[in-house]
């Protein structure tokens, strides 16, 4: 591979990267944010709302993006998306009004979904076919890399003043040239006969689980600065070590994942995620000290690392090149929907019985989840046993 493939294949992994933290840079400081716009209606909740609202905007906009990538292309739309990221995103710093805030956070959501569908793609379309596990690994290592390095940073950051983890956004800015010089969009050689739209019947148990999968996931970084105020010496900066020692278990999982893609079907890493997921909940629900807690977000980081490039490698493994576009829209819209509705569904649970036990009852059921997924993964293989040969990516 030469220098400039490799620096093509830096910036679409870069790109990935900005994804994951347009909604998780801000989460430590949303304690300071409660308190300064305090004196408005409804300030709590909707701080709360601050940190997923991109969440919700880009689940609407990735519906379209597939459409809108095979109407414009993926290079133009990406090259926009990229400008309105850094602008959308910083505009937090300066704004001072919640309202206007809100509306700044919708404009990053839109942007994200054209990022993720076109980076996604992209990859897809520049990967081999057997390389693909592989590049999706790597995809899946560099978002949590990101989580490592901005999320510690706006800890520290937001230690200082909770308006300066916006001024992260930028970091799209040096994304943009790599991505406006070096990447082409490829035509698309469809097999014969090859519908030219996803299998909605395919695509939608894939795009259900990765709606689950974030409903649980997203309420480590909505309530654990919270959850955190009844230990020991909590800060701004301990909470934002702690989300990234998430993300540095994440990591640690997608560099397994190729390994793991080649041995397991993609519902028995379905339920390997689900069940590392569930049991780092139950044990930060049940945590009363920081050496538990440590312990259950690094479960949680390694459920991430198989679930984020297995529902990814899943959905493109079972969709033509042609539609592969409006396929990972698909999915992309339900893993954003369930950033931003894992805290509206979970509120009245937190509200009821608190942050602990609602991370013990989320923890139950990915459990249940993924031995839901281990037990049919079980049935399709006796299945196959009898009959015929199933490919590996069948449940």
């Amino acid at each position: 591979m030469n220098l400039a493939a490799r620096l093509r294949d830096l910036s679409l992994l870069s790109a990935s990267t900005i994804t994951i933290i347009g909604t998780t840079v801000i989460a430590a400081s949303l304690p300071q944010m409660a308190e300064a716009f305090a004196g408005q209606a409804h300030a709590a909740f909707l701080v709360k709302i601050a940190l997923t609202l991109p969440a919700l905007a880009a689940g609407i906009a990735a519906l379209s993006t597939g459409w809108a990538i095979e109407r414009v292309g993926r290079k133009r739309l990406f090259v926009a998306a990229l400008a309105l990221y850094a602008l959308a995103g910083a505009a937090g710093y300066a704004l001072q009004s919640l309202p206007a805030l809100l509306l700044s956070r919708f404009a990053l959501g839109l942007s994200i979904a054209a990022i993720m569908t076109c980076a996604t793609t992209l990859i897809a379309d520049y990967a081999q076919r057997d390389g693909l596990g592989g590049a999706l690994g790597r995809q899946s290592l560099f978002m949590a890399l990101g989580n490592i390095v901005f999320v510690f940073l706006g800890g520290v950051l937001a230690g200082v003043h909770w308006r300066l983890p916006f001024l992260i956004y930028l970091v799209a800015l040096a994304i943009l040239p790599g991505v406006a010089w070096l990447v082409r969009d490829l035509p698309a050689a469809p097999a014969a006969g090859a519908s030219q739209r996803p299998s909605l019947r395919t695509a939608a148990p894939i795009c259900a689980l990765g709606l689950a999968n974030m409903l649980a996931y997203f309420m480590v970084p909505v309530y654990l600065p919270f959850h955190l105020r009844g230990f020991p010496d909590a800060s701004s900066v301990r909470v934002g070590s702690l989300l990234a020692l998430v993300g540095l278990a994440w990591g640690a999982a997608s560099l397994a994942y190729p390994r793991a893609a080649a041995r397991l079907r993609h519902g028995q890493v379905l339920a390997l995620g689900f069940g590392l997921s569930g049991a780092g909940l139950l044990l930060l629900g049940g945590a009363g000290d920081y050496p538990q807690a440590c312990l259950g977000l690094v479960a949680i980081g390694f459920g991430l690392g198989m679930n984020v490039p297995n529902f990814n490698a899943w959905m493109l493994s079972r969709t033509p090149a042609p539609a592969r576009a409006r396929a990972i829209g698909w999915l992309v819209c339900c893993v954003f929907l369930g950033q931003f509705f894992s805290p509206v569904l979970t509120q009245p649970l937190v509200a009821a019985l608190g942050i602990g036990p609602a991370y013990l009852a989320a923890g139950a059921a990915a459990l249940a989840v993924a031995a839901g997924a281990l037990a049919l993964s079980a049935r399709t293989r006796q299945s196959a046993a009898t009959q015929s040969p199933v490919p590996r990516s069948a449940p």
